[in-house]
This record gives structure tokens, C-alpha cells and sequence, in this order.
């Protein structure tokens, strides 16, 4: 049988503050320094989890410990909280020694704890004095036992939740904390925020002890985003780069509360959403999420605390959405001023609702994402729709005449009514919604609101054509915008035919340009110069000049992308004449844009980056974020292809940030081709593989063409790195197939971009499975290609360097050095730092092969610091391969083995297992011991796997219950064991327990 997934046990993140307090407060008990401390916060912030953890660290330094935890429905029966935590320590001990410490006062304690009478019959004597003076008895009694108890061993006093405490045990708290300042007791009180106003008492004894200096209060925030984006790291082993995207989306839907982010992730492991593939973790691409039931269960008996009219209010404010002003909450409740103040009132004291400012007007927040979808799945969907058309009608009368400019918020009222009566309504706001969102590049929302829009106006009778046609047309750019190609081309078609029917040629015109917009960002060039001469001839026909131009700058870039650079340059050049003229920062910066793609290809370097400024000016002077993020790409693009790091970080950053902030997924993909490549030449193999994992899964979702061949083959190239031959060969076979429905090879460079990639990979193939006759003829095919199109920059920055590779490794050593001599000289006439150092490597290893070590030497060391300094780290260690084994041919072995362990590192990290393994046997040539497989040492680099397991050690579980309760095997128990008691620096289960405790690894 196969066990069900689950997700690993997360460590703890964000609570070095806290632990920090803690421990001193431990310190400060042991030493005679009776303190309490009070943690406050959310349900499920991990208050619970820090005194559990203190728990066990004060066992371990020799601690009594006592936990008591209250309960809702104990909340009459006195004292129970201090019962909960020490009646079960009190009924361990013999009762000589119990009697010893009471000291007479035995009858007291049975009096506060009946679980302590014998036979039920102690403590049944009335108690003598007042009542008052019998209660000061009890607590000094109570008092005075555990100050003896800690004079033997110190104590640790936990009560927890004590929002649910009796009225008795929260005086009796507040007695004891007074009295242990020389006492060698901690008291840890926790309790949920949201309800220490509800319960009078325990504010009223918090403020006192603090006030007295008797307590302090330590908050328990939510995990920040970037601690959330730990925890998954930590959680799954996971690189930065596979989480950061999940990690932000994670945050906003459960606001960094780890019990929410905890039940979310093991209801994702359940279903399948994220899982375990080839030793890695995926599904980070997830979009949203579903509500688990043991959080709407919690967050259920939560509301369930409301009076009906608070209730009422909390699911019109979580059907309203954000902002929910004043006046309209009193405009659609239907409440008396009193009454509404006086819901307001109990929900913010509940912290359902959270009140805030906005200028004048007053608005109020459902507190919580999770909390607003446990409201709305309250309601159902029946619900929800009477509510969502109750709204929508009397907001509209609300806003009266200025109803239009509040179209976004009853757009969605409207439409979520679904009532047949209100169909022209709700299109009308949907339309006018719409618009808006495409206007600020919110294009998913457009997309909705305009589908509903579109659908809803059809089905109406007496619908204007008019408002129908400016409706599809504003769908079908929202659709291009978010990659639905097929559904935007269904729709321009569309238009095009009723364009054709009406003899509006100037419409036609438009509509073939938008075609060939399309085509192009579908990576059908050909078809996209089609659509786009049609509509330059249309253009010219109709006299519309702008029209015209626009559609010879999109031929431009398609002429770019099909690797015809004359006919490209000639149009662009036209083209950048005719923006100049027309003085236009929107077209200019597009003509420039299109010059930079076209001179990073084919050189010289500079150039691109003269056009990659002025495209930049011109994109910002012209507010056109969408041209300014793809210069970025390019200008990042272009740092990439010359050896400029920085270059690549700073303009992928500003892509990046351009492509967040746009929302759109298109940019996002053509940035993470060049975060793919920019996280596998500076040595981060894993995270190139996890954002190549996400970007080609957007890629394909949008039927991106054009990019998509490139991203798949940058991410082969890293699995081929580590040994993973078929994971890389199905990539490579993907880019080929997409490759060759863009053309055949007898079509020489068409759909050039579309092409080659394939073919690089198809070379580096043939390199890692030893196939150099196979790697030569493949690279010579696509040089061939690349000559005929003056696309030089992709026969230096992949395929010259793997060509030379394949002619060294084949000892065709006048080859090797002939495109030695191509790759230098090319690199020079376009400035490709990279290139140049390849050439100087190239020219090493044919010296070392023809016997000239001593001069191999000096190139292998100059090329791999250059590579290092731009940095291409793996190529770098690569070449110190190299470089060692000229230093042992000249005599130098403590040189090579320095080289070799340099290298060793470096692969280690990058899981490059074939580089790795011959590194090591290098090694044992030269009669070196290799080094440790382990890397990352000490806490930090404990996986959670590991962590797992030490837990399971600390319970004193053997290898085979480990491996049972984990599903692995006892023998990779063992090896996870090696590792940990490497990165731990300990030699036994024994030291890895106390290792543990002392870093605080376990505790739960």
C-alpha cells in the first residue's frame, strides 16, 4: 500500500526575538529570578508552539515542568487552568513527599484541587474565616508549595489559553505572579488576542502585573512575507526561486499565521497541488487556494461567539469586498444608526472587522482573508446572490448620478446577482469595469469583467451593436494580454468579417495589424508579416499614416525574430525616420526597442545598448510600462549574451518588478528566460531548474512559441549538468518538435529564433552522452544557419564553445583551433566578454593536448578567473578540471589538488553529479582525499527531511520505525543520519539529541 502524501514537518521561522526573550527569562528563573511572562496573539500565531519549545528546553536544564491549558467549556469550574497543569504533577509524587512540601496545608490544596483528596473526602471541611481571609489562605498555600518545589528543582509554570480560563484561576494567576521574585519559578501565560477585551478579568490582571513590573507581555506577530518564503524553503528544500511567487501569494491569503499557512500546505500536499517529483518539490506555479476545514472550522466556532445583527453586518461587509464605508453599510443594512454602531462595535471587539481611515469617511475590513471566505461560505451561493442583488440595487441608488464612476464595485455586485432583471445594468458596469482594468494593465480582472459583459449583452435584446463591437474588441486585448491567443483571434476574426461586411477598409486595416500582433506574440512570424502588410496596405489606402507606420514597426521585430537582418534594418530604419518625425516618445521607443533585439543578435553590442537607452527614455517619457519592461528584457538579454552580470541583474530586476506590477504573465515568461540562464551561470542550478519548472509551465499554458523553445532548452542544459540525460533529452525533443512545426531545415533561417534553440540543445546532447561525431555535425548544421543570417550572437554565446568542446574531446585539434580563431575574432567585432574567454579556454586545451602544459596553464588560469569574474561559475570550475590537470603534467600536484577542490565545491553545490564524480576521482589520481559530499553545514542547512528525522531520534525511534513512520527505507535513514551528524558537527543519537534541543530543532 501507498501511503497518502504529506507534507514534511516545517520548522520554525521568524521567532529568533521571542526565543531569545524566553530563554533569558528561563535563565533569569534558574538563577532565582521568578518572573511571568504573557505571550499574546492571533489563534494560531504559535504561541502554543514557543511554549511547548521552552517546554522542552527547560526539561532538558532540569526544569519541573507543569502545563496547563483552559478550555471553552470549562470556563466555571474554579481553578481548573492550574488544576489542567499541576494535579497530574502533584499525583506523581509519593505522598510523603506531597505532605512534605503542603506542611499542613494539605487541606487547602484539596480545597483548590479536589483531584488531590483522598477519597473525595479532604477539603469537604467548610473553610474557616471569611470568605476572604479562606481564598488568602488557599493562594498563600498554593504559593508556598511551589516555592519549595523549586528550591529542589526549578519550575516551569505554562498555562495556556487563558482566554478560556475561570475567573478564579486568572486571581489566582495574578496572586502567584506577585510573589516570585526570588523564586525560582517561570510562569507562561498565552492568550488569543481577539479575546482578552471579551474577558474583563485577565485584561484587568495583565495590566495590573504589568503595571507592577510582576509581567511582561511578549506579542506573537504573523510571519513576515520573507519569513513565509523561509518557512517553504526550509519546508520543502526548496530554492528561493522556485518560492518566492507562491510565498507572496501564500502570505496574502492567510496573512502569515503559520496554523493557516500550515493547514494550507498539507491540504495542497494532499491533494496533489504541490508534490514530489525526481527528489524536488513542485506546484509552486499554484495560483490560489481552497479554504482547509480545520481552518473554517476554527474561524466558524469563532463567528459562531456573534449576535445575529453583528453577524448579519460582518457578511455584508465580507460580500462588499474591501472598504466598506460607513454609508453604505447604513444604506444596505437597513439597521438603525444605534443598532449599526453597536454591531460595529461588537465585531471590532471580536476583530472580525478592523476600522480605518480614509480621509473623511470611516471603512471597515473583514480582519482576515480566511475569515471573509469562512463569511461567504456561510451564505452559499443562494445567499450570497440575494445579498450580492440587495447590494447592487441600493448601492446604485446610493450613488445616483455618479453611479458610472463606482462601476468597478457594482460591476461585481450585478453580475454575481445573476438576475435576468438586471442584465442591461450589470453590462453596463461590467463594460465600463472593464475598460477600466485593461487601462491599468489589470488585464485577468478585464478579462472577466469584459467576458461578462460581452455575454450578458448578447443575450439582451435591444442591445446596441456598437457598445457589442467596442466590447469584443476590448476582450480581445485583454485576451492577447493574459496569452489567451486563441480565444483573442477568435474574436479579432470575428470583427474583421462584420469590418469586411460593413466596407470599413480603414477597420479591416486596424484589425490586421492587431492579427499581426498577435501572430507575433504567438511566435508566427511569417503569418504575423502576412497580417501586417495587409494592414500597411489598408493603412496607406485609408491615408492613415500613424496606422501605417505602426504596422511596418511590428513587420520590423517580425523581420528580427525570422532572422532576415537586412530587410529588418532597412524597415526599422524607415520606421525610426518616420517616429522621429512625427516627434511621438510612444513609437519612438518602440522603433528603438525593436533596433536593440536586432543589433544584440547580430552586433555590434554597443549599438544595441545606444537603442536600449533611447528606448528606455522614450518608454518612460510615454508612461508605456509594457515597452519599458520588455527593453529591460532586452537590455538583460543582451548583458547575458556579452558577459555583463551586472547588467542582467539590474535590467532583469527592473523586468521583473515592470512584470509584477503589470500583472502579466506574458512579460513574466520573458523574464524568467533570462532569470533561467542568469541563475545557472552564477552557480544557483536549483532555483534554475525551479523557476525553469514555473516558466515553462506558463509558457506552455499560453502557447508562447516564441520563448518557449529557448526556456526549455536553458533548462536542459542544467539537467543535462547534473546527469539527468532524459529529463534533459525531453525537454531538448520539445524545443526540436515546436522547432520544426515552425519551419524545416530546408526553409534555411526561417522562424530562426523558433528554430535554433533545439538545435543548441540537440549539440549539448550529444556532448553529455559522449556523441561528439553527432555534437560536431549537429552544431556545424546550425552554424550554418547562423552564418546565413548574421545572427552571430547565438553561435558564440552556445554554439561555438560546444562545437570546439566536441572537436577536443574528438582530438580534431586543427578544427579546435580553427573555431578557436571564429570565436574569438567574432566576439571581439560584438564585445562578448564571454565569448573571449571561451576562446582563450578553446586555445588552452589545444595546447594542453599538443603537450604544452606549461603554457596551458597560464590561458586555463586567465580564462576560468574571467569566467569566475563575470561570473559563470559552473563553466569556471569546469576549466579548474582543466587547469589541474595541466598543473600535474608540469609537476605541480598540491597546485591541482587546490584547483580540484575549488572545482569540487563548486559542483557539490551545484549537484552537478558527472563534473562532481570526475573532480573526485581526480583526486584519488593524484592521491588526494576528496572532500565531504556535505555542503551546507550546521542548523541552517538541515533540510526538512532532516529535521524530520532528528525528531524522530530525540523520540528515540530506531532507523526502521523512522523509515516506517516516513516511508523511506532504513538505509537512507542511515544516510540522512551521516549528513545530519556532519552539518551538526556530533558523533552520536546521543549529542544529536542534545544538539537539538540546544538550537531548538524539536518541540513539537
Amino acid at each position: 500500500m501507498h501511503s497518502s502524501p504529506r507534507l514534511p514537518v516545517p520548522p520554525l521561522v521568524g521567532r529568533r526575538d521571542e526565543l531569545t526573550l524566553l530563554a533569558a527569562a528561563l535563565d533569569r528563573a534558574k538563577g532565582g529570578r521568578g518572573h511571568t511572562v504573557l505571550l499574546a496573539g492571533e489563534g494560531g500565531v504559535g504561541k502554543t508552539r514557543l511554549a511547548t519549545l521552552l517546554a522542552e528546553n527547560a526539561g532538558g536544564l532540569g526544569f519541573t515542568v507543569a502545563i496547563g491549558r483552559g478550555y471553552p467549556v470549562e470556563t466555571g469550574v474554579p481553578y481548573a487552568l492550574f488544576a489542567d497543569a499541576l494535579v497530574p504533577v502533584f499525583q506523581r509524587m509519593e505522598p510523603a513527599q506531597l505532605s512534605m512540601l503542603a506542611r499542613g496545608a494539605s487541606a487547602e490544596l484539596a480545597r483548590l484541587f479536589p483531584g488531590l483528596a483522598p477519597d473525595g473526602r479532604a477539603g469537604s471541611e467548610p473553610a474557616r474565616g471569611s470568605p476572604a481571609d479562606a481564598k488568602a489562605r488557599l493562594f498563600w498555600s498554593l504559593t508556598q508549595v511551589l516555592g519549595r518545589m523549586a528550591m529542589r528543582r526549578p519550575l516551569l509554570l505554562i498555562l495556556d489559553n487563558l482566554q478560556w480560563a475561570d475567573e478564579a484561576s486568572i486571581e489566582l494567576l495574578h496572586f502567584v505572579a506577585r510573589q516570585l521574585e526570588r523564586q525560582h519559578i517561570l510562569v507562561v501565560g498565552s492568550y488569543n488576542t481577539a479575546q482578552r477585551d471579551s474577558h474583563r478579568t485577565l485584561a484587568d490582571t495583565e495590566r495590573s502585573l504589568v503595571t507592577l513590573g510582576a509581567a511582561e507581555v511578549i506579542v506573537v506577530e504573523p510571519l513576515a512575507e520573507r519569513e513565509t518564503d523561509e518557512l517553504l524553503q526550509k519546508t520543502f528544500d526548496a530554492p528561493a526561486a522556485a518560492t518566492r511567487d507562491f510565498a507572496r501569494r501564500l502570505h496574502a491569503w492567510t496573512r502569515g499565521n503559520p496554523f493557516f499557512i500550515e493547514e494550507t500546505l498539507k491540504a495542497l500536499v494532499a491533494e496533489g497541488a504541490l508534490r514530489e517529483e525526481r527528489g524536488r518539490w513542485t506546484g509552486w506555479d499554484r495560483e490560489s487556494f481552497t479554504l482547509p476545514a480545520s481552518i473554517s472550522d476554527a474561524l466558524e466556532a469563532r463567528l459562531r461567539r456573534l449576535s445575529p445583527p453583528a453577524l448579519a453586518t460582518a457578511e455584508a461587509v465580507a460580500v462588499l469586498g474591501t472598504g466598506a464605508s460607513l454609508p453604505v453599510l447604513d444604506a444596505i443594512t437597513g439597521a438603525s444608526a444605534e443598532d449599526l454602531a453597536a454591531s460595529l462595535a461588537e465585531l471590532r471587539s471580536e476583530r472580525v472587522l478592523e476600522e480605518r481611515e480614509d480621509g473623511d469617511v470611516v471603512r471597515y475590513d473583514v480582519s482576515h482573508p480566511l475569515l471573509r471566505e469562512t463569511l461567504l461560505e456561510r451564505l452559499g451561493a443562494a445567499g450570497a446572490r440575494v445579498l450580492h442583488e440587495r447590494i447592487a440595487t441600493k448601492l446604485e441608488k446610493h450613488y445616483g448620478s455618479d453611479a458610472a464612476r463606482h462601476a468597478d464595485e457594482l460591476a461585481v455586485h450585478f453580475a454575481r446577482a445573476s438576475s435576468p432583471g438586471l442584465a442591461r445594468r450589470a453590462s453596463r458596469y461590467l463594460g465600463i469595469a472593464g475598460r477600466n482594468a485593461l487601462a491599468v494593465h489589470a488585464d485577468r480582472e478585464a478579462v472577466n469583467y469584459l467576458t461578462a459583459a460581452l455575454e450578458l449583452a448578447r443575450r439582451t435584446a435591444g442591445s446596441d451593436d456598437g457598445e457589442e463591437r467596442e466590447l469584443a474588441e476590448s476582450l480581445a486585448r485583454a485576451r492577447q494580454r493574459i496569452g489567451d491567443h486563441a480565444g483573442a483571434q477568435s474574436l479579432w476574426l470575428e470583427l474583421r468579417t462584420a469590418a469586411h461586411e460593413a466596407g470599413d477598409a480603414a477597420r479591416v486595416a486596424f484589425i490586421e495589424r492587431r492579427l499581426g500582433l498577435l501572430a507575433y506574440w504567438n511566435g508566427r512570424f511569417a503569418d504575423a508579416v502576412s497580417h501586417l502588410d495587409a494592414a500597411i496596405a489598408g493603412a496607406e489606402r485609408a491615408k492613415d499614416g500613424d496606422l501605417a507606420l505602426r504596422a511596418s514597426l511590428a513587420k520590423g521585430v517580425c523581420l528580427v525574430e525570422l532572422g532576415r537582418r537586412g530587410e529588418a534594418e532597412a524597415v526599422l530604419t524607415d520606421a525610426l525616420a518616420r517616429a522621429e518625425m512625427a516627434k511621438s516618445p510612444h513609437l519612438l521607443a518602440r522603433v528603438h526597442r525593436a533596433l536593440l533585439l536586432l543589433y544584440a543578435w547580430t552586433g555590434p553590442a554597443e549599438q544595441a545598448r545606444a537603442h536600449g537607452a533611447e528606448a528606455a527614455r522614450h518608454a518612460r517619457d510615454a508612461g508605456d510600462r509594457v515597452v519599458e519592461a520588455t527593453v529591460h528584457w532586452a537590455l538583460a538579454m543582451l548583458g547575458g549574451l556579452t558577459g555583463r552580470s551586472r547588467d542582467v541583474a539590474t535590467h532583469l530586476a527592473d523586468a521583473i518588478r515592470l512584470a509584477d506590477e503589470l500583472n502579466s504573465p506574458i512579460l513574466r515568461v520573458w523574464a524568467g528566460e533570462i532569470e533561467i540562464e542568469y541563475a545557472a551561470g552564477t552557480g544557483d542550478w536549483d532555483g534554475a531548474i525551479a523557476i525553469g519548472e514555473r516558466t515553462i509551465a506558463l509558457a506552455r499554458s499560453m502557447g508562447q512559441r516564441s520563448l518557449l523553445p529557448r526556456v526549455l532548452v536553458w533548462s536542459a542544459l542544467v539537467h543535462l549538468g547534473r546527469g539527468e540525460i532524459d529529463r534533459g533529452r525531453a525537454l531538448i525533443e520539445e524545443a526540436e518538435q515546436i522547432g520544426a512545426a515552425a519551419g524545416g531545415a530546408g526553409r534555411g533561417a526561417t522562424n530562426l529564433q523558433i528554430q535554433l534553440p533545439g538545435k543548441v540543445g540537440r549539440v549539448a546532447l550529444a556532448l553529455a552522452t559522449r556523441d561528439f561525431p553527432r555534437a560536431m555535425h549537429t552544431g556545424e548544421q546550425a552554424l550554418g544557419i547562423v552564418e546565413r543570417s548574421g545572427y552571430v550572437a547565438w553561435s558564440i554565446h552556445r554554439l561555438l564553445p560546444m562545437v570546439a568542446e566536441a572537436a577536443l574531446w574528438a582530438s580534431a585539434l586543427d578544427r579546435a583551433r580553427s573555431l578557436g580563431a571564429r570565436l574569438r575574432a567574432d566576439s571581439e567585432r560584438v564585445g562578448h566578454e564571454l565569448g573571449l574567454a571561451w576562446a582563450d579556454a578553446c586555445d588552452a586545451l589545444v595546447d594542453l593536448l599538443e603537450g604544452n602544459a606549461s603554457r596551458a596553464v597560464t590561458l586555463l588560469r586567465a580564462a576560468a578567473d574571467r569566467l569566475d569574474a563575470i561570473p559563470f561559475v559552473p563553466d569556471a570550475a569546469r576549466l579548474r578540471r582543466q587547469l589541474a590537470r595541466a598543473l600535474a603534467e608540469t609537476g605541480d600536484k598540491e597546485g591541482a589538488a587546490r584547483e580540484l577542490r575549488r572545482a569540487h565545491d563548486v559542483f557539490a553545490k551545484l549537484g552537478a553529479q558527472p563534473e562532481l564524480e570526475a573532480t573526485r576521482e581526480q583526486l584519488r589520481e593524484l592521491g588526494a582525499r576528496p572532500p565531504a559530499l556535505v555542503a551546507a553545514r550546521g542548523a541552517e542547512g538541515l533540510t526538512g527531511r532532516e529535521i524530520e528525522i532528528i525528531r524522530l531520534v530525540v523520540a528515540r525511534r530506531s532507523n526502521k520505525e523512522i523509515g516506517a513512520a516516513l516511508g523511506i527505507s532504513p538505509r537512507t535513514v542511515s544516510t540522512h543520519l551521516s549528513n545530519i551528524f556532519e552539518k551538526l558537527n556530533v558523533t552520536s543519537r546521543g549529542e544529536l539529541a542534545d544538539a537539538a534541543r540546544e538550537q531548538l530543532l524539536v518541540g513539537r
